[in-house]
């Protein structure tokens, strides 16, 4: 296993490059992002050089409101990318989730990986930051930068606590420690503007979403002896490209009362994309890591390929495992 580097390091090796690129997982969350744009906003402040935030997915449109979303450089290319020198990875559990550019990390002179899942494949990673007890990344960027505090302000502060908010549930979630509420004071102390974080938690519905959610409830599958739920989707929903949907589809299938452990299975022209939710006590990520993907305890994934699993196997394979955990 790759040893865990310390703040300091990293903050020795921001201040010395010169061209810095952030990039977190495809299909980003609001924690991944908000971690990029924070990292970025904070390099800025605190050392006054430029980084750009850059992303090889689509852009999903419930990330709209995050601030300054429109700095972020999504579906990036080969030829679009910026000058290689520092790659900063955020967020991510498995440097292939980057997607291509985790095959020319040796491009860069260093890949700086900071997360707080239990991380996998770190191939061609050269500093690591790793810490699972943080509730989100935002928590890590603000521990590496709290000397510098003075340094936040209401962009950073509002950006890094959104990033938090989400990923605990606002607070409501069992990751939210002692530590994650200290932090979150200590953003509030730096001007948080809790009018943009409304419009981040709170989902507005056009008539588009109303009908996918319909049509996602009729899909909803659940075996109420063991109050194991799923739902089988592809990339389009009523037409529409799900990241151009307001609706979430775990929580959608999570909000059911019966359902204590969910999972959706994502269908694309040659893969599966497993998402397992859990609102109970069982430790769903080792049924992630099984099928090669991992997570949380309660939140994890996996991707596997069509040559290997269909779609009723997999779904079957996934019940099984979760009945025995």
């Amino acid at each position: 296993m790759m040893k865990h580097t310390d703040k300091n390091e990293i903050l020795d090796i921001i201040k010395k490059s010169n061209y810095i690129a952030i990039i977190g997982h495809r299909n980003p969350d609001v924690d991944c992002i908000a971690s990029c744009l924070g990292l970025s906003f904070l390099i800025k402040n605190v050392f006054n050089k430029e980084s750009t935030v850059i992303n090889t997915d689509k852009k999903s449109i419930f990330l709209d409101n995050v601030l300054h979303i429109d700095k972020v450089l999504f579906e990036v290319d080969y030829d679009s990318l910026p000058k290689k020198d520092l790659l900063i990875v955020l967020d991510s559990g498995d440097i292939d989730r980057i997607g291509f550019i985790a095959d020319i990390l040796d491009e860069y002179n260093d890949v700086i990986f900071i997360d707080h899942h239990k991380c996998r494949n770190l191939k061609g990673v050269t500093k690591f930051f790793n810490n699972t007890k943080s509730a989100a990344t935002c928590e890590m960027i603000f521990d590496i930068f709290e000397d510098y505090i003075e340094k936040i302000d209401s962009t950073i502060s509002t950006l890094l606590y959104s990033g938090m908010m989400t990923d605990t549930g606002s607070f409501s979630f069992s990751n939210t420690t002692e530590h994650t509420l200290y932090v979150a004071y200590k953003l509030m102390s730096c001007n948080v503007d809790m009018s943009l974080i409304s419009n981040i938690v709170r989902k507005r519905y056009r008539k588009i979403d109303i009908d996918a959610l319909s049509e996602l409830y009729s899909r909803i599958v659940i075996d109420d002896p063991t109050n194991i739920g799923y739902i089988c989707v592809e990339e389009t929903l009523n037409g529409y490209d799900l990241k151009d949907l307001q609706v979430s589809v775990s929580d959608t299938l999570m909000q059911m009362n019966n359902v204590h452990i969910g999972f959706i299975i994502y269908e694309s022209e040659n893969s599966f994309r497993g998402s397992i939710r859990s609102r109970c006590e069982k430790d769903i990520r080792e049924v992630a890591e099984h099928f090669g993907g991992g997570g949380h305890l309660k939140a994890s994934g996996f991707t596997v390929s069509k040559n290997d699993y269909d779609k009723d196997t997999l779904v079957s394979e996934i019940i099984n495992r979760l009945k025995s955990i």
